[in-house]
């Protein structure tokens, strides 16, 4: 099906290893979320439990949530250059007949394309969007939750500053207290999410510190799709990060004007 409009929600910083031993040798599940979730066994995020986050990184233990109402899962990247915006062209970039396009470029030339976000370099450059420049979490939210109120259509994409931040600065403390902040307002998407809405949650950072251009970067990058008609599901088969663009053109109905990608996760929900 076709949908009205998309949110978008991108965590950004999912993709970032923790700053210990096994993250020298290039650990997949070696994060500052999986230290989060593995060492605060008290804490409390509602929303992402119903989004199979936890279940995400932790599949083996079938007790964590069995109320989770979302596809999920994790995708992986294709790209060795170790840039903070590598994630995000992955993700969405699109190829025409005859040059490259993005999906905020496609989608703004049918509906609302609208981008929240702290100035990164490729998101700005999309002239066709409507831009919102934010410097907080709580910002990128309230201005979100603007444009969703005002617009009844369109493609929303939101990136949050200071979970990026806080895991860059290896912020143990202050990037759980964040995830708390974050879980609300995911709590209330969700909530408020109309028939024809449908919510993503995904992370677009691969690059990191550690790595130089052209050897390996963190390659694993959890995703989140949700709406009001579908129950759960797990894939397991890993797909790749640029699916996420042509799941927001899928979901549309707008896939057919671009040549790649082509495979959306939406199939996924239907499962």
């Amino acid at each position: 099906m076709s949908y009205k409009r998309v949110i978008l929600v991108d965590l950004a910083a999912l993709g970032l290893r923790s700053d210990n031993e096994s993250a020298q040798h290039n650990s997949d599940n070696d994060t500052m979320l999986t230290h989060v979730l593995n060492q605060s066994s008290d804490f409390s995020l509602p929303a992402l439990h119903k989004l199979g986050f936890f279940n995400v990184f932790f599949n083996d233990n079938e007790e964590i949530n069995p109320h989770i109402v979302a596809t999920y899962g994790l995708a992986r990247t294709r790209c060795i250059v170790n840039k903070p915006c590598s994630g995000l062209r992955e993700m969405f970039d699109c190829s025409l007949s005859y040059r490259v396009s993005s999906v905020f470029e496609e989608t703004a030339k049918h509906t609302n394309s609208i981008i929240i976000s702290k100035f990164v370099s490729y998101l700005f450059s999309q002239e066709l969007s409507d831009i919102y420049q934010v410097s907080t979490d709580e910002e990128a939210f309230s201005e979100l939750d603007h444009q969703v109120k005002k617009n009844d259509e369109g493609f929303f994409y939101t990136q949050l500053p200071q979970l990026q931040e806080l895991a860059q600065n290896n912020d143990f403390d202050a990037f759980t207290d964040e995830l708390t902040v974050v879980d609300h307002h995911l709590s209330n998407l969700m909530n408020n999410l109309s028939d024809d809405d449908l919510l993503m949650v995904v992370s677009s950072r691969i690059g990191d510190n550690r790595t130089r251009d052209g050897f390996p970067t963190y390659k694993i990058l959890p995703v989140m799709i949700h709406d009001n008609h579908s129950d759960c599901h797990h894939f397991k088969n890993e797909p790749y990060v640029c699916e996420v663009g042509a799941t927001v053109l899928a979901a549309m109905g707008l896939q057919d004007q671009v040549i790649s990608p082509k495979y959306s996760l939406l199939p996924y929900t239907k499962q």
